[in-house]
């Protein structure tokens, strides 16, 4: 079992205060999408493992949901929230952890193309795909 302090989250949005308290209570750190406008995506993604894996030496898993992607790159997903991560933010955390050597799992969830049209629901699989991909080392340039 991952003991909450090992966990991270970025991009968050729309928290409710239930889930604000959860955060506090168990000690998760968490990066809205405040600290990504303000910091941006490179810097969160250091201070996220600094907060869980300082040395740099255990593995990582990644749970990708990509309701925290904008709608407008995700919008066949369960929880669609304006003014989420872009496609190159969610891109990047993938690529960063890949580059970390660390990364052994993955997972991208929330994708629900019975949510949407056709053509919103395949780009949404789309990015799904990409995103993976880049788990798996493979860059956009």
């Amino acid at each position: 079992m991952v003991k909450p302090e090992r966990l991270t989250y970025i991009g968050l949005r729309d928290v409710d205060d239930g889930e604000k308290k959860i955060l506090k209570d168990l000690g998760i750190k968490a990066f809205s999408m405040h600290h990504v406008d303000k910091y941006g995506i490179g810097k969160v993604v250091e201070m996220a493992l600094d907060a869980v894996n300082p040395n740099r030496d255990r593995p990582i898993h990644l749970s990708f949901d990509v309701d925290a992607l904008d709608p407008s790159v995700a919008p066949s997903t369960g929880t669609p929230v304006r003014g989420g991560l872009s496609f190159r933010e969610g891109h990047y955390i993938c690529e960063h952890l890949c580059e970390t050597g660390l990364l052994v799992a993955a997972d991208i969830v929330e994708v629900n193309p019975a949510l949407e049209d056709e053509e919103s629901a395949f780009r949404t699989v789309q990015v799904a795909c990409s995103l993976a991909r880049c788990c798996l080392g493979e860059s956009l340039l």
